[in-house]
């Protein structure tokens, strides 16, 4: 369902209360005189904000629905629930022609620096997905890779996205006593900046900068994932500390969507940083399980770019101010396309919910091929 439709039915009771009421008292009739499905207007009539907000629809337009509509004023019916509905038909995926690659996975400084402190099989499963991702992404060939990650230790000049404009990037988790976990990454200048007038064209503010210093947010996925290290890298850094908008994450994403195609380059674009974890004193080594759960569901049914829709609350109060990094990979993906898990392991140590997730591209753009030979008529 389309959460425009939603939105339009609900604000249009709001502005018509003796249509409200002829719906409160017929809520059988109540798809007839909003125009949608029975299942829907039902979700509106019994007042189902968490429903509602499994379509995108905005927080601040379904308290209506039970404070004002059925005057519930402590919003007592609502739990708060993340709901995944599968009964909504998936858009059709639209992958950018020269995307050969897409997947996510967690930064965790202390896989590499100290995996002991965490239980041994649930390292080892967690490499194992991270080994996995490692050969898809040699398997696809590319040409250069994008990667997110969020700014953990340097200062920028804005509160922008920053693409790294440089020759080369550098640096070490020194910070974590490891000096020796080290990596130097080659970028690629011309498809940086191409991407910087690309977000720019459409609107939005970017941070270029020359020089990005590398840390485990980057330092630990590219030293497991990366097919070698002459490889091109371009880092994308996200600044949550200063500015968190999930739809600003996925616009910027759908910004680079052309320029990717355009560019004659095979390109992958890796996300890193998440699940669920917390940095606040007195807050550290809790993981949200459940939450994490509602996110890789998401994304295994195709339906992770929806989590835009969210408010920023929602993902600041559940631990995932990282995955603004996956909504500018899943803003570049496009909608419709299934991520498999490869691992998620709570680790309360390490201190959070890490994961290693692949983006199904090869399907998506069959079923694509499937969907448009199905729309051509016979005998053309």
């Amino acid at each position: 369902m389309d959460r425009t439709i939603l939105e339009n039915a609900i604000l249009t009771l709001a502005r018509d209360p003796e249509l409200l009421e002829r719906v409160r008292a017929n809520p059988d009739d109540a798809a007839g005189a909003l125009g949608l499905d029975a299942t829907w207007a039902r979700a509106i009539v019994d007042g189902d904000r968490d429903r509602l907000r499994s379509a995108g629809v905005n927080d601040g337009i379904t308290i209506l629905v039970s404070r004002w509509f059925k005057d519930d004023l402590g919003d007592s019916a609502s739990r708060g629930a993340f709901v995944v509905d599968e009964s909504m038909p998936l858009p059709a995926a639209d992958v950018p022609e020269g995307l050969v690659f897409a997947g996510g996975c967690s930064h965790v400084p202390d896989l590499l620096a100290r995996p002991e402190i965490d239980p041994a099989e649930a390292v080892g499963r967690l490499l194992d997905g991270y080994h996995r991702l490692a050969a898809d992404l040699a398997a696809a060939r590319p040409d250069v890779v994008l990667v997110t990650a969020d700014c953990h230790f340097q200062s920028f000049a804005t509160q922008h996205f920053v693409i790294g404009t440089g020759p080369a990037h550098r640096g070490s988790m020194e910070f974590f006593k490891r000096p020796d976990l080290d990596l130097q990454l080659t970028g690629h200048p011309d498809f940086a900046a191409a991407m910087a007038g690309a977000v720019q064209a459409a609107g939005q503010e970017v941070e270029l900068a020359d020089r990005v210093d590398l840390d485990h947010g980057l330092i630990v996925p590219l030293r497991l994932l990366l097919p070698r290290p002459d490889l091109p890298v371009i880092p994308i850094i996200t600044q949550p500390a200063r500015s968190f908008s999930p739809f600003g994450a996925r616009a910027f994403g759908q910004a680079l969507r052309r320029v990717i195609t355009e560019s004659g380059l095979r390109v992958a674009m890796l996300a890193t940083g998440g699940l669920s974890h917390w940095l606040d004193p007195g807050k550290f080594g809790a993981v949200d399980v459940e939450f994490d759960a509602y996110l890789l569901r998401m994304l295994q049914t195709g339906r992770g770019l929806d989590v835009s829709a969210l408010e920023p609350y929602p993902l600041l109060d559940h631990g995932q101010y990282e995955f603004l990094n996956w909504l500018i990979m899943l803003g570049i993906v496009g909608p419709g396309v299934r991520g498999e898990v490869y691992a998620y392991e709570p680790m309360q140590a390490s201190g959070g919910g890490w994961t290693v997730v692949h983006m199904d591209l090869a399907a998506a753009r069959d079923a694509g091929a499937e969907t448009g030979r199905a729309a051509v008529p016979a005998g053309v």
